[in-house]
C-alpha cells in the first residue's frame, strides 16, 4: 500500500510539473487523429458527446472532494473582497468574453467561448493561492460562491447572447445543464468527502495525490476527445485557436489589470487578493464543456478544450508576479 502511493505521488507530482507540456501534446494528438479519423468521428458524434460529459463531470469530481465547505463562514465576512470577485467573475469577464466573441467566426463557437467564460473558478484556483500563500479561507468561499451566482447568471447570459446571434436557446435547458455541471459533481463531492475525511477519518494528505492524478488524467483525456471531436474545424480555420487563445489572454489580463486599480482604491491586503486574483482568471472548462455539450452543442465545445492552453501559462507567470511582489515588499 505504501509503496502503491509513493508510486501515484510521484506519477502525480510528474504530471503536475509537466502539465502545460501534457495539455499541449493532449491538443496536438487531438488535431492530427480527429483530423485523420474525422468520418469515424462524424458516424458517433452522439457516443462521443456523452462520453465527454462523463469525462468533464469525472474531471470536476475530484476537485469538489477537495472543496473544504467548513472553510467558508467567516471568510465571507469580507464584503470588499466578495464583492471585487463577483464582480470580475459574474459582471466584467463575461462582458469582456462577448466582446471578443465577435471576432469568431461561427456562432456557435462564439456561443461556446462565452460559456467559457460564464463558469466558476475552478478548484486549481485554490490550489494555486496555495502556492502563492494566499487566504485559502477566503479563496474556498469564492469558489462556493462563484457556483452558486453562476447558476444564477450563467442562463441569463447564454439567453441573452443567444438572441443576439439569432439562436434561440430555452433557459430551462442552460440552467439543467448547469446543474448536471455544478451541482451535481459538488453533492457527490462533498458527500465523498464527508465519508472519506469525517466518517472513515481517511487522513486528507494521504487521498490528495489520487484526486489530483484523476483530476490531471481525465482533465487531459477530454482536451484531447474535445479537440479531436472538431479536429477539421481547428485544421482549416487555425485563427479559431488563435482567436480564442489571443482573447482569453485579453480577459486575463485585463480582469488582473481592474484588480489591481480596485486592490489600491479599497486598500485590499496580500492575501486577499490574491485569493481574488485566481478565483477570477481560472475558469472550470470542464463545467464549460458540459454546458456547451449538453446545451449548446456542436462546435461549442471547441472554446473549452483550447482555453486550457493559455489559462494555467498565465496563472503560473501571475505566480512568479506576486513572488517578486510579496519578496520586496513593495505590494
Amino acid at each position: 500500500m505504501v509503496n502503491k502511493m509513493a508510486k501515484i505521488t510521484t506519477i502525480e507530482a510528474i504530471m503536475k510539473k509537466y502539465l502545460l507540456v501534457l495539455t499541449i501534446v493532449a491538443l496536438i494528438a487531438g488535431t492530427i487523429t480527429g483530423y485523420y479519423i474525422a468520418p469515424a468521428v462524424k458516424q458517433h458524434k452522439e457516443l462521443l458527446k456523452y462520453i465527454i460529459i462523463i469525462l468533464a463531470i469525472s474531471t470536476l469530481y475530484p476537485s469538489m472532494i477537495k472543496l473544504r465547505l467548513e472553510k467558508i463562514g467567516g471568510a465571507l465576512r469580507d464584503t470588499k473582497s466578495l464583492l471585487t470577485a463577483i464582480l470580475l467573475t459574474l459582471i466584467i469577464a463575461p462582458a469582456l468574453s462577448m466582446l471578443i466573441a465577435n471576432y469568431l467566426p461561427d456562432p456557435t463557437i462564439r456561443l461556446g467561448y462565452v460559456a467559457a467564460n460564464i463558469v466558476p473558478a475552478s478548484s486549481a484556483s485554490v490550489g494555486y493561492v496555495l502556492l502563492a500563500e494566499g487566504s485559502i479561507e477566503l479563496a474556498t468561499s469564492l469558489v462556493f460562491i462563484t457556483i452558486l451566482g453562476s447558476l444564477f447568471v450563467g442562463p441569463l447570459y447564454l439567453e441573452y447572447y443567444g438572441s443576439l446571434e439569432m439562436v434561440r436557446i430555452p433557459v430551462s435547458k442552460i440552467a439543467v445543464s448547469m446543474l448536471i455541471a455544478l451541482i451535481t459533481p459538488l453533492v457527490l463531492g462533498q458527500i465523498t468527502r464527508y465519508y472519506l475525511i469525517h466518517k472513515k477519518q481517511v487522513d486528507e494528505r494521504r487521498i490528495g495525490p489520487y484526486l489530483s492524478f484523476i483530476t490531471m488524467t481525465c482533465m487531459l483525456s477530454l482536451i484531447f476527445l474535445l479537440i479531436m471531436s472538431k479536429a477539421p474545424i481547428i485544421v482549416n480555420k487555425p485563427y479559431i485557436a488563435a482567436t480564442i487563445i489571443f482573447g482569453q489572454a485579453s480577459i486575463i489580463l485585463v480582469v488582473l489589470g481592474i484588480l489591481w486599480i480596485i486592490t489600491r482604491i479599497l486598500g485590499i491586503r496580500y492575501g486577499e487578493h490574491t485569493a481574488i486574483a485566481y478565483v477570477s482568471i481560472s475558469k472550470n472548462e470542464s463545467a464549460a464543456t458540459i454546458i456547451s455539450a449538453v446545451a449548446l452543442g456542436g462546435a461549442a465545445t471547441v472554446a473549452p478544450a483550447i482555453i486550457p492552453a493559455i489559462q494555467p501559462v498565465l496563472c503560473i507567470l501571475y505566480l512568479h508576479v506576486l513572488a517578486r511582489i510579496k519578496n520586496t515588499q513593495t505590494y
